[in-house]
């Protein structure tokens, strides 16, 4: 695989991959390993992000309903993931693919020297012209069970590739203003340029096998479009889908733009997107738009409040005055400080604390900017 060729995540959730009967559709699933196929041809290199382990292992342990204990979701995710990784290896090798495995946890890309050594891992497979097959490690990962999933593992994937496209596949053609399956009129979103609290707190949750929900999905397209990747939430049983995807083909899906030109720096990329930020930095409407349209440094008398437990070098948000999140960034003070020091002058901040503070509470080296 050559270096250069552009990359695209696919991800696959689990009501996309099931059949009816909740085991793993295998027509589908060589369905798409001829869809990676065929992308390979076009010049990409697609990595997938696969969904279905759980959902796999009940089928397995002939289960209707997922076990509500934790531990027997996890165990049920480790009978499960060594067929859907078996099934992925057959499609693609009846298709002239090598696929390889890669279990993930939050801790791989919250940790930089884990974060690089996963990045030497994918340079090395692109070098090969091997495709991934990506899934969290539900065995072993408790607060990615409970909180996380794989539309967020996707995004963090392609910020770190620094991948052209993600294309989250599922099982509805879209992103819509109601939920189609009680509305028929619905209106499907052709295309996204923001997306806000008021329409993430409008999207509905989880099916019946998947973790994540439309809202999740959109918050794992806000996470790329930060990180400069092109993202599209189509369904994943169109004819052909990830070709006529590649392909630009109009009115399929619906398409979320990155946010100006890729993050040059994989440092900031870790710093900004694959940390989770431990605490919220409010600013007023001045520095607002200085962080936002000037690129500067978020300084102690811009700060309007502060919430959330940080301490210096944590990753935080910084939010406007309605929550909109504008950036995310180190902080260089820690949260206890921070309040004590809202809407001062530095040489004011300095003297409350009673000793020298750095120049900015995140300075522009170590922020990205959302908007």
């Amino acid at each position: 695989m050559p270096s250069t060729a552009p990359i695209v995540v696919i991800k696959l959730g689990s009501n996309a991959l099931a059949d009816e009967q909740g085991h793993l559709d295998l027509l589908f699933l060589d369905a798409m390993a001829q869809q990676v196929r065929a992308a390979v041809d076009a010049g990409w290199w697609p990595v997938v992000v696969s969904s279905g382990a759980v959902a796999s292992g009940m089928a397995s342990m002939g289960l209707t309903a997922k076990p509500s204990a934790l531990p027997d979701v996890q165990a049920l995710a480790a009978i499960g993931q060594a067929g859907l990784a078996h099934r992925w290896q057959v499609a693609l090798a009846g298709h002239g693919l090598q696929g390889a495995q890669i279990l993930l946890t939050g801790d791989d890309f919250q940790e930089r020297q884990r974060y690089l050594n996963l990045a030497a891992t994918f340079r090395s497979l692109a070098a090969y012209g091997v495709i991934p097959i990506i899934n969290e490690n539900d065995t072993i990962s408790v607060a990615e069970l409970t909180v996380g999933d794989n539309d967020r593992l996707s995004a963090l994937v392609a910020s770190q590739l620094g991948a052209q496209r993600l294309l989250l596949l599922t099982d509805i053609d879209g992103v819509y203003a109601s939920d189609p399956r009680h509305n028929p009129q619905a209106q499907r979103f052709e295309r996204l340029t923001r997306i806000d609290a008021a329409l993430l707190a409008s999207m509905g949750n989880a099916g019946l096998r998947g973790r994540g929900g439309m809202r999740s999905k959109l918050e794992a397209a806000r996470l790329a479009m930060r990180a400069g990747v092109d993202t599209i939430i189509a369904r994943a049983r169109e004819e052909s889908i990830v070709q006529r995807l590649l392909a630009d083909e109009p009115h399929l899906g619906t398409r979320i733009p990155a946010q100006g030109r890729v993050v040059p720096s994989s440092r900031r990329r870790w710093l900004a997107l694959a940390r989770r930020p431990a605490g919220y930095i409010h600013i007023d409407a001045g520095a607002a738009r200085a962080v936002r349209e000037r690129g500067h440094s978020l300084l102690p008398a811009g700060i309007t409040r502060v919430t959330g437990s940080f301490a210096r070098g944590d990753t935080v948000a910084i939010v406007d005055h309605d929550g909109t999140e504008l950036a995310r960034g180190l902080s260089a003070l820690a949260a206890a400080e921070l309040q004590q020091i809202c809407g001062l002058r530095l040489e004011d901040a300095a003297t409350r604390l009673g000793y020298p503070i750095a120049k900015a509470a995140v300075h522009r080296d170590n922020m990205l900017v959302s908007t």
